[in-house]
């Protein structure tokens, strides 16, 4: 069979297109909207300024600027971007404080119900790396009421971990831990301790096993969350073992207490947190200063 010129020319051109897509990358899709990231990633000046090449790399421009960070602190209790009715009804607390990341708006909404309730699990970094600028404005506040001794050495540098003891977390019940397949609240403790080379203890386990939080009123939600917890014991006397040294092994700044980092998805309320910080506190053999993070401020 004879090919025409014309032929061989259509063909030659298809191979070498074929090729070519081959070569060329392939344009990454965004994690939330699944379009193609084309183009250099930016974000508005509403973005904080630490912002990982996680994000920058899995999220499109659009995504990216959408996130509502929680910038501006009204109450400095729950850490809310305006004045708190239930911070003022109970203004002592179990915690010293709550900061979270962002405002929990439909899209944040949107966000966490791909990761928490479809299993999309490559979120889970990204709500992680998401924690950082809080934490890091968080670490800031510690350390304003923080007197760090003198008598270091001049030339050791102070790390994270000198201000932190542990990274704990909120537990799930075994049942909604093998219906989901994880907890959000581990994995996101988990990230902030592996990026700050801080330990992870499970401090908290689970009582019993309660419909979601969210289905309930707020008088509902504190009454549910008196019973829900209570403290590992085992891993409580660790913590207290490794009070006098970071997790390099090297000697931690004086102080009387120990201060621990309780991580969770959502803040509404404050019961789940004030129920974790309750039991701690109840089993404390020792002054125990306990901060909230959570990805979300409702």
């Amino acid at each position: 069979m004879t090919v025409s010129p014309q032929e061989w020319l259509r063909r030659l051109q298809s191979a070498f297109a074929g090729a070519a897509q081959l070569l060329t990358p392939r344009t990454a899709a965004c994690l939330l909207c699944g379009k193609p990231q084309t183009g250099a990633r930016s974000a508005d000046s509403r973005s904080p300024a630490k912002l990982t090449p996680q994000l920058r790399q899995s999220l499109c421009g659009a995504c990216l600027s959408a996130i509502p960070w929680l910038t501006r602190i009204a109450c400095s209790g729950c850490g809310r971007g305006i004045a708190c009715e239930d911070c003022i009804r109970s203004p002592h607390r179990a915690f010293v404080c709550n900061r979270s990341a962002v405002h929990y708006n439909q899209t944040m909404r949107a966000m966490l119900a791909l990761y928490k309730y479809r299993g999309n699990e490559q979120l889970a970094p990204l709500l992680g790396d998401m924690l950082f600028p809080a934490f890091e404005a968080l670490t800031a506040e510690v350390v304003q009421r923080t007197n760090v001794p003198g008598n270091r050495d001049s030339s050791s540098k102070i790390t994270m971990a000198d201000y932190w003891d542990a990274v704990t977390y909120v537990p799930v019940s075994a049942e909604r831990e093998a219906d989901r397949g994880f907890n959000q609240a581990e994995q996101l403790a988990g990230r902030i301790a592996q990026c700050y080379r801080l330990p992870v203890r499970q401090l908290l386990v689970r009582s019993r096993h309660s419909e979601k939080q969210s289905f309930k009123t707020r008088s509902e939600r504190f009454r549910d969350t008196r019973t829900l917890f209570d403290v590992n014991a085992s891993e409580l006397r660790r913590l207290y073992a490794a009070h006098t040294v970071n997790a390099a092994g090297k000697a931690k700044p004086k102080r009387e207490s120990v201060r621990i980092l309780l991580i969770d998805d959502i803040y509404t309320t404050g019961s789940t947190a004030e129920a974790c910080s309750q039991v701690l506190q109840k089993h404390a053999e020792r002054p125990l200063e306990i901060y909230l993070l959570t990805w979300a401020r409702s």
